[in-house]
């Protein structure tokens, strides 16, 4: 038993180690394979990648808002700013949870590019497949949106 123990903590020592010893160089690598890196986006994904032209115009694309960050009527605001941006609004309400660090954007199957503009129109930087809600909650709603503390 022991023996396994010891052997958890050198794994975990072994994985903190070489994270620690490659995080300095992450920035270099980072600003050195630019170029390169905007040639090769398989597999990532996000408000910055290419995602396609969007099929639907803000005028169909509902979006249900959420909030997502416990401070009261947080949800309503930013449905109000969606709405005079021109999205269509669907459910709005509260989260499962409180304590999102930062807003997401959700998308439905094929929804992708119009996940990635609601994104750059709301600055950001986190969108990514529906996740924890199921298709049928959504309503007629496309998109989530839910609200951060930033």
């Amino acid at each position: 038993m022991l023996a396994l123990i010891a052997a958890v903590e050198a794994v975990v020592i072994l994985v903190a180690a070489v994270v620690l010893a490659v995080r300095p160089f992450a920035h270099h690598l980072r600003s050195s394979n630019a170029s390169s890196a905007a040639l090769d986006l398989r597999g990532k994904t996000g408000p910055d990648t290419p995602a396609g032209k969007a099929t639907l115009t803000r005028r169909q694309t509902t979006v249900m808002v959420l909030n997502g960050n416990g401070r009261t009527g947080a949800a309503a605001m930013s449905a109000a700013q969606l709405q005079s941006i021109g999205y269509r609004i669907g459910t709005v309400g509260d989260a499962g949870r409180i304590d999102y660090p930062k807003s997401v954007i959700m998308f439905r199957r094929g929804t992708r590019p119009e996940a990635v503009r609601l994104a750059h129109d709301l600055h950001v930087r986190t969108v990514g497949p529906l996740d924890g809600i199921a298709p049928a909650q959504l309503g007629r709603a496309r998109l989530v949106f839910i609200v951060g503390n930033a």
